[in-house]
């Protein structure tokens, strides 16, 4: 299975999803003028991976802003994630956030809540 790799652009997220390591980042602002444009591409490989997933699977969010339309396709990508979470397959979200954005703390809160992996917030100083 091929690596996807999106760069980020200025209303899009960078996405870098390692298949062979099962190392994948989401980072940058995610405001695209079509969410589901943008995200559909990427649920439908994350649908393959979880056919034949690694032994642990890392998801890096380094998020700076999310828009309300893009929250439901996060989260799908989230609970794709969560079905994998068992005795074979585990999983873990690492969390970044500004120390001063109640907001994006609070949306990994929902986040967390939402779902039976294991979730880590991190307070940076930049995202």
């Amino acid at each position: 299975m091929k690596n996807l790799k999106i760069p980020n652009t200025p209303k899009t997220p960078g996405i870098n999803f390692n298949s062979s390591s099962g190392n994948f980042s989401i980072s940058g602002i995610s405001v695209p003028e079509n969410s589901k444009g943008f995200y559909e591409p990427i649920i439908t490989w994350l649908k393959e991976y979880v056919k034949f997933p690694r032994e642990s699977t890392k998801i890096e969010f380094k998020l700076s802003y999310v828009n309300t339309s893009s929250l439901q396709f996060i989260y799908d990508l989230l609970m794709l994630l969560d079905g994998l979470n068992c005795d074979s397959s585990k999983v873990s979200v690492d969390w970044f956030h500004l120390e001063e954005d109640i907001d994006m703390q609070e949306m990994g809160e929902d986040f967390r809540e939402a779902i039976n992996v294991e979730f880590n917030f991190f307070t940076v100083e930049n995202v």
